[in-house]
């Protein structure tokens, strides 16, 4: 079986968004729940409002773009979709093309089936170069 996807897969779906979350969630709190005697400068309103504001978008921007990425498999006869939860397996003719896209720091593959998948008609990925190739030209 070979790996279509970059091993950077699960460092950006998982591990940086919940990081950042935990960062951010945390310092988030921290100024809601701290004792404005103590520390003034972090319990004002604007920077409470600032705060939420930035937990808000990057969680946003985290879920429309990192999160939504899968690890793909695959093999002579199918291709397996994992979102590190769930692995799916589907016939490679269900594949109705993969087209990749160069966006400012990466390059992402979007992975198009004939018909409706368990994660939609087109998944994300971003893809191990070599492997995908051999797997083209097959």
């Amino acid at each position: 079986m070979n790996r279509l996807s970059s091993n950077w897969t699960i460092v950006l779906k998982i591990f940086i968004p919940v990081f950042w979350f935990m960062f951010f969630g945390a310092l988030t709190l921290a100024t809601f729940i701290t004792n404005p005697v103590e520390v003034p400068q972090y319990t004002t309103s604007s920077f409470k409002t600032e705060m939420l504001i930035i937990l808000i978008t990057g969680t946003l921007f985290f879920l429309f773009t990192f999160v939504r990425l899968k690890r793909v498999d695959a093999d002579d006869k199918y291709i397996y979709v994992s979102n590190y939860f769930k692995t799916y397996r589907y016939p490679v003719e269900n594949i109705d093309k993969i087209v990749i896209y160069n966006h400012l720091i990466l390059k992402v593959a979007h992975l198009y089936f004939t018909g409706n998948s368990s994660f939609g008609k087109k998944i994300f990925f971003i893809p191990f170069f070599v492997n995908l190739r051999e797997f083209a030209t097959k």
